[in-house]
């Protein structure tokens, strides 16, 4: 079975197709947030806040703990959020994410319908990437939320307050969330494209986490061809570090905030901008998937 997009005229109204994006972008919502197929990527977004909250737990149950131990946890907090958060959680949390939304259509043989539908491919390749968006921000943003706070509850309170508000505590949560949504945001867009272009699109992803993991022997002009080392730039303590520590999650050559954030937002738009010429090109052939 193959189906093709009907033509819709160029001067098509802007606000039909605000209106679309909205109707579709409300449905894949409801989707990816209810749904047991994302059982595991729950599991994968809040294990690191399960963990931290447990150490917590157990540290206000012996008893509180010395002052200078605060700065201890906060490295503790970086390591866990550079090895564990971004890899593997982040990253396989977008692939489930993003790979599905139209991967899970050719699963499901209800692609047809949108294809069929009055409604440009563009608009429901957007559509679909800000739900993708909105839903991994909610999940791992939610869950490094929960990992930050568990991570100092077992301090006085009068200390957090002051780390908080007189030291770097909250200048550090800002930019870990800031460095949730900008991976986000451009792992999505990365495995968006997969979804569309690969039958199995787990292989490919699985490469490209090949490809971040040695990201860190690779030499300086070659590191920027990736998300990763850009992300842990942006890292709190994410330069920091030489040597066997980098292989762990740490980069040897930071770039600047500036260039980080550029380069993120770049390949972000250049994936997308891929996504919509591959969904342009799609045919449906319910027959071979």
């Amino acid at each position: 079975m193959t189906a093709a997009a009907p033509a819709i005229p160029q001067n098509g109204s802007s606000a039909l197709w605000r209106m679309q994006l909205f109707t579709i972008l409300r449905a894949e919502l409801s989707r990816n947030f209810i749904t047991k197929r994302g059982f595991w990527i729950y599991l994968l977004a809040f294990a690191p806040a399960v963990i931290v909250w447990i150490h917590s737990w157990v540290k206000m149950t012996v008893g509180a703990q010395p002052s200078h131990d605060l700065a201890k946890d906060t490295q503790v907090l970086s390591v866990l959020f550079q090895i564990f958060f971004l890899r593997p959680g982040v990253f396989f949390g977008c692939v489930g994410i993003f790979t599905y939304l139209f991967r899970g259509e050719f699963v499901e043989r209800s692609l047809h319908y949108y294809f069929l539908a009055p409604v440009r491919r563009e608009v429901l390749v957007i559509a679909k990437y800000l739900a993708g968006c909105i839903t991994a921000i909610a999940f791992f943003g939610g869950s490094f939320l929960l990992t930050f706070t568990g991570m100092y509850a077992h301090f006085p309170q009068f200390e957090v307050r002051q780390f908080m508000t007189a030291g770097t505590g909250l200048e550090q949560l800002l930019t870990y969330l800031a460095v949730t949504v900008l991976a986000s945001l451009a792992w999505g867009a990365v495995f968006l494209w997969m979804g569309i272009r690969f039958r199995n699109p787990i292989i490919p992803a699985v490469i490209f986490f090949v490809w971040e993991t040695m990201n860190a022997f690779f030499p300086s002009w070659l590191r920027r061809v990736g998300v990763l080392h850009f992300l842990q730039s942006l890292t709190p303590f994410g330069g920091e570090t030489s040597g066997p520590a980098a292989v762990i999650g740490t980069t040897v050559e930071p770039e600047s905030a500036a260039v980080a954030i550029t380069g993120l937002l770049l390949i972000t738009a250049v994936m997308v901008a891929l996504s919509l010429y591959q969904i342009r090109r799609t045919e449906i052939s319910y027959s071979t998937d």
